[in-house]
């Protein structure tokens, strides 16, 4: 057991160093061929800071543990709602939400539309493809991910353009800047390879140790997936969006985080096809419902925080925020009064 942690311990070491590096080497890529910010944010971010889920949940299908891989993509999910809050913690006094621009409440929405269809592949029989192992659920997931990435893209480019910014101007300084940034390329395009594989390998060292976990102590797969493996493969948000954060970038701390919950979505689809024994989510435990609509709940929150920009704060936090790790809090409660093995 205590070589379960340790192993433990060491594989969300490696995924948070690993994880930073990943995210900082997408980032100078993404603006190095000139990809736009929104376009970035929705998807190069989110695909950096979420890799530790995508090996995890690819690790766990392989070991034949469906309810770890699924319980880690929706705790995820969970977790980085709760991120918010430590946002608005490191962003300093006031309420984060009156800071940010409500456009986040699209992607947010969109999230929900995601986690909806997952929700619905867990209650219903959707029939497999083609005689297949992968689900019809599956093919949703992979399609309305594409169309909301799509969707937001749209929605950013209309923003700037009725924004009255001076577009030349703005295109001569990007221009600048990806000048500058061509010299980087190759370092970070090396810097990137390096840090995928050490989260290929911690990752992998990650999720067998949550396995093992799991069955000595007895919490339970989802649990463990939902709570740990969770956490721990949530880490470089955390770092990355409190970097942000700190830096002022609020509002590109807030978007990956909605960005990464909806590419974990997209990752659950992937997941189903890797998982061969048949569709991944009629193979798991009712219990992740719960995971789905706490999700639901919090995200409707942060919505409602998004569009009422209340001023009100507590202490460092926002009301908002403060009502959204009460949540989060109240969930993970839950969840372990319930685990099933």
């Amino acid at each position: 057991m205590l070589t379960a942690w340790l192993q433990f311990i060491v594989g969300a070491i490696l995924v948070i160093i690993a994880g930073v590096t990943l995210t900082r080497s997408a980032d100078t890529l993404g603006k190095a061929f000139g990809l736009s910010a929104g376009w970035a944010g929705v998807l190069i971010l989110p695909i950096a800071t979420s890799l530790p889920e995508l090996v995890s949940s690819v690790r766990a299908a392989l070991i034949l543990a469906p309810d770890l891989a699924v319980g880690n993509l929706f705790g995820s999910n969970l977790f980085n709602i709760a991120i918010i809050a430590i946002i608005d913690l490191v962003q300093g006094k006031g309420s984060l939400f009156h800071r940010l621009k409500e456009g986040h409440a699209m992607a947010a929405s969109l999230s929900i539309v995601l986690l909806s269809i997952a929700a619905l592949g867990l209650l219903l029989p959707f029939p497999a493809i083609l005689g297949s192992p992968i689900g019809l659920d599956t093919l949703l997931l992979l399609f309305c991910y594409l169309a909301a990435a799509r969707l937001i893209t749209v929605y950013e480019k209309s923003t700037i353009s009725s924004s009255g910014l001076n577009v030349d101007e703005a295109a001569e300084e990007f221009a600048k800047e990806k000048q500058t940034l061509l010299s980087k390329p190759k370092p970070a395009l090396l810097s990137f390879i390096i840090a995928a594989s050490v989260i290929l390998f911690a990752g992998t060292y990650l999720t067998d140790a949550s396995d093992v976990i799991a069955l000595e102590t007895g919490l339970g797969r989802t649990f463990v997936g939902s709570i740990f493996l969770a956490i721990a493969t949530s880490l470089p948000e955390v770092v990355t969006t409190s970097t942000a954060a700190r830096m002022g970038k609020l509002d590109m701390a807030v978007g990956n985080v909605f960005g990464a919950n909806m590419y974990n979505m997209f990752i659950l689809g992937v997941i189903d096809i890797v998982y061969l024994p048949g569709p991944l989510l009629r193979a798991v435990h009712p219990e992740h419902l719960l995971t789905v609509l706490m999700c639901v709940v919090l995200t409707a929150l942060a919505i409602t925080g998004l569009v009422n920009r209340s001023k009100r704060a507590v202490g460092l936090f926002g009301i908002d925020s403060l009502v959204i790790v009460c949540g989060y809090v109240i969930a993970v409660a839950v969840l372990f009064f319930i685990r099933a093995g």
